[in-house]
């Protein structure tokens, strides 16, 4: 009963304890002062007058932008939860999405200044001493709430740091690619920062070395065209100074598929990864160093993923970056007559052509012909995690093929002499659904430059 009696005081405390906050715009505030001000000293003497100036009204301070008529939302306001400085205009948006999380936190720290103070104001409170079992309940109870108080903390003080980060991502600047007519793949044009962007772009970053960025760029330049239908701009970001020459990419690339972005200022850009990477405190050791790091946005500016090593590309693409453009089953393939070494291009996609007339026949000779065995990391991955491949027999039958899928959309890159990637779209006939699109990724070797693909 005590404990009982004692929570009630509690949340009665509370409900009589918060009052209203009101927020004014800076207009609207002075306009309310000076209403206050006019109706308390009309008629009242000054002693009074000074009383009632202390039941003002709280109003939310707004920071001037350089003397300009802007304010600036973003200046720090020290958080009590956190116990630390928070961007204002990321504490404007968390306070928004999370409107009851104050309480909880103000209610776990009553009660368990309450709990732990119960064995001396047990007397006072109720008339009678604390006992030994409600001591020993009291702190039970207060270190559950200690525990809860900490943790909710704890969540408000991560989703904060996200949502700094995000907004911090906001001040970085890029160029935009040009169109494929243009003498330069970037030209003079004015940079953008990603604050501009929101709203019509999603982000894909990446940082490292120029050897490191030259890896991950295999599968990002692959899918180039995936990348423009889903209204994605793919930025690397070198801390070594390296250039698109160095990673091996050509203008004729840069000018044909627009989507990727030129960083302006490389070193805000690398000090943002960093911040990304120093969670641990050690400000001695480069965060970077040795490591290929990236981070993406969604058209709203959200976070969707960060990691270290090569992004998962494929599964981003299925989860968060979902084509914008309508995919249709009378998209012509890649123009590659005008591209360097259009040939060798035209030969793999003629193969690539051949290979779905096989599939969708069902004609294994021509499937093993091109198809080679060789293991795939992708495909092994999937293995590993409990997936199976059938044989090449079981999926041509008559039942098991696909015999009325097309594909549109066709595009090759050319990594060597020995190496090229290939992406289509397929459309399969699924029963139940008016259309269904799948992204398909082929890999095409070949012994030397003269051979087959």
């Amino acid at each position: 009963m005590h404990f009982l009696a004692l929570l009630c005081l509690c949340a009665l405390a509370m409900r009589e304890g918060f009052g209203r906050v009101d927020a004014f715009t800076p207009k609207s505030a002075l306009s309310a002062v000076r209403c206050r001000l006019s109706i308390d000293t009309d008629g009242v003497s000054p002693a009074s007058t000074k009383q009632n100036k202390r039941r003002l009204p709280h109003s939310v301070k707004l920071y001037s932008n350089g003397g300009s008529n802007s304010f600036d939302m973003s200046k720090p306001t020290f958080d009590l939860y956190t116990f630390r400085s928070i961007r204002g205009d990321a504490l404007l948006r968390y306070n928004s999405l999370n409107q009851s999380e104050p309480l909880r936190i103000n209610l776990y720290l009553l009660i368990t200044a309450s709990l732990f103070s119960y064995p001396a104001i047990s007397e006072a409170v109720v008339g009678e001493p604390a006992t030994l079992i409600g001591v020993a309940a009291s702190t039970l109870g207060g270190i559950f709430g200690a525990y809860r108080f900490a943790r909710e903390c704890g969540r408000r003080s991560r989703k904060l740091s996200r949502m700094e980060k995000e907004l911090n991502a906001e001040l970085l600047s890029m160029r935009l690619p040009n169109n494929r007519f243009a003498d330069r793949p970037y030209g003079n044009s004015p940079p953008v920062s990603v604050r501009q962007l929101r709203g019509s772009r999603r982000i894909l970053a990446i940082c490292g070395t120029a050897d490191q960025i030259k890896d991950a760029l295999v599968p990002l330049r692959t899918l180039r065209r995936r990348f423009v239908q889903a209204s994605v701009l793919v930025v690397a970001v070198s801390t070594d100074r390296s250039s698109a020459k160095d990673w091996g990419i050509t203008s004729d690339e840069l000018r044909s598929v627009p989507y990727l972005a030129e960083t302006v200022d490389s070193k805000e850009w690398v000090d943002y990864f960093k911040s990304l990477l120093s969670d641990s405190g050690d400000s001695n050791e480069d965060p970077l160093q040795g490591k290929l790091a990236w981070f993406g946005l969604t058209i709203t500016g959200k976070s969707f993923g960060s990691g270290i090593g090569n992004p998962p590309i494929l599964e981003t693409l299925g989860q968060s970056l979902l084509p914008v453009d309508v995919l249709d089953e009378d998209d012509e393939a890649e123009n590659v007559a005008s591209r360097p070494k259009a040939k060798t291009l035209e030969e793999i996609l003629t193969t690539q052509r051949s290979f779905y007339d096989s599939l969708t026949s069902g004609d294994l000779s021509g499937v093993q012909e091109i198809f080679d065995s060789e293991k795939s990391g992708d495909v092994d991955e999937v293995l590993n995690g409990g997936g199976s491949i059938d044989v090449w027999e079981k999926c041509l039958q008559d039942v098991a093929r696909p015999s009325g899928m097309k594909i549109s959309g066709s595009d090759v890159l050319l990594i060597s002499d020995t190496e090229a990637y290939s992406t289509a779209i397929e459309f399969p006939p699924v029963a139940g659904f008016d259309s269904a699109s799948l992204l398909a990724v082929q890999k095409w070797g070949r012994s030397s430059a003269e051979g087959e693909w």
